[in-house]
């Protein structure tokens, strides 16, 4: 994986977290140190100054993040989109974590997004591949437990409210596929 990957991924992610947790940061005299936000154990490895900053840049730029300027020096806070943005990640860490027992359905997460909207649909598929779904066709993506609540977050964070439909399917033809991917009887 490259580095590149990993900070639009990971790092960024991991920024958002990091500033979520503290509520507001106070990163010094200088903007240079916004790289000591994030304890060291939490990544995976050592990061370059330039990687930090471009993955503060990027959440900067999509308006995640503001700086202003206080008595103590500078600070860090998240916008609402980037409050949103944080609880999706939350979300989909407490939500998604499988029952102990599988009910048998099929939750089926199906969408059509215009050519023109071609950037928000390939966001939506790589969310729905972060959140571990299974790709039946393009549009067409399945997981065996409930996760209506993550759909329709991400339903609203990419403004596809309308182009999107959560299913829920007691049957799947020839499912043996999809349940050896999920590890399910």
């Amino acid at each position: 994986m490259t580095e590149q990957k990993i900070v639009k991924g990971e790092l960024v992610k991991l920024i958002l977290v990091s500033i979520g947790f503290a509520g507001l940061m106070f990163i010094g005299a200088a903007l240079p140190g916004i790289f000591k936000i994030i304890p060291q154990s939490f990544l995976k490895k050592e990061y370059s100054k330039k990687s930090m900053d471009k993955a503060l840049s990027r959440l900067l730029a999509r308006g995640l993040v503001k700086f202003s300027q206080g008595q103590n020096g500078w600070r860090i806070e998240l916008t609402e989109r980037g409050k949103n943005e944080l609880r999706i990640y939350e979300f989909g860490k407490i939500l998604l974590k499988p029952p102990k027992k599988w009910d048998g359905k099929w939750r089926l997460f199906v969408f059509d997004i215009a050519e023109k909207k071609k950037h928000t649909r390939d966001k939506v598929r790589d969310a729905l591949k972060n959140f571990n779904f299974y790709r039946l066709q393009d549009s067409v993506w399945a997981y065996p437990y409930e996760c209506e609540e993550i759909l329709e977050l991400l339903r609203t964070k990419y403004g596809v409210r309308y182009e999107a439909l959560y299913i829920r399917a007691e049957y799947i033809a020839k499912d043996k596929y999809l349940r050896a991917h999920f590890n399910l009887k």
